[in-house]
């Protein structure tokens, strides 16, 4: 479905406007807080509106151009996040962020050889930061290159401000790529960064189930009561249940 009259020309109302008990003005900067926020909880619909309202108080601000391509990969419109890294970078040409978000986009809808050539692309920039070794981290994984995790580490060593987001997208990967162990680390130091994520907590339980940990309950609970109305865990955490119930029957 084609994004982009909706993306640029959304919902307008509360533009500059200023609550009357002194509360922040809903600025560029407000709406791209917001957008992580609802990242955060695994809203990914409405961080990609809150984006797109970032972007249209200041149609250059960088991390909205970038958040929205991440939200359309998170929904799983490749094509469409494909088209808007394009669009980016006309406006920020070359850029190592954009260029490893398509190598991303590219990588899950199966065209891993355009995947591994925007990846080399990116991490050949000067500035080529964390998030650009993430992307090349899951382009390798996807390819069973053994660098992959040290292509990880990398990512992880080089975040500053937002490093719990870098370990939370870490440890998602190596949940995604089957490497549950390896992930556990990651999303623990996540849930500990950042305790109101309904989205860490849900890939810790996730993490944990398939490792076998009770503990997986309580991390699947405690995602219900950040996000209660997220199906998918609740889903999880039923599964989760009825395995614990078919093996204490089976060990009867």
């Amino acid at each position: 479905m084609k994004r982009f009259s909706r993306l640029e020309f959304g919902d307008r109302n509360g533009a500059g406007k200023k609550k009357a008990d002194g509360q922040e003005i809903r600025d560029e900067e407000y709406f791209r807080q917001q957008a992580v926020r609802f990242w955060l909880a695994a809203e990914f619909e409405l961080a990609l509106r809150n984006y797109s309202r970032a972007l249209e108080r200041n149609s250059m601000l960088f991390e909205a151009w970038l958040g929205q391509v991440l939200m359309l990969i998170e929904l799983r419109e490749y094509p469409e996040a494909m088209v808007w890294a394009d669009k980016a970078l006309e406006l920020f040409p070359e850029h190592p962020d954009l260029l490893a978000a398509k190598a991303v986009a590219c990588s899950r809808d199966g065209r891993r050889e355009k995947a591994l050539a925007y990846s080399d692309n990116s991490i050949s920039k000067e500035n080529a930061g964390s998030r650009v070794w993430l992307a090349r981290s899951e382009v390798l994984l996807r390819r069973n290159s053994r660098v992959a995790e040290t292509c990880l580490s990398k990512a992880v060593g080089m975040a500053s401000q937002d490093s719990a987001q870098v370990r939370l997208e870490a440890g998602r990967l190596l949940n995604r790529t089957g490497s549950h162990g390896s992930a556990l680390e990651y999303l623990r130091a996540a849930v500990e960064a950042l305790p109101k994520s309904a989205l860490a907590w849900y890939e810790l339980g996730c993490c944990q189930a398939k490792l076998g940990r009770a503990e997986a309950e309580a991390a699947f609970e405690h995602t219900l009561k950040l996000r209660p109305d997220w199906e998918q865990a609740r889903t999880a955490l039923r599964r989760f249940k009825k395995r614990g119930i078919l093996r204490k029957i089976f060990r009867i």
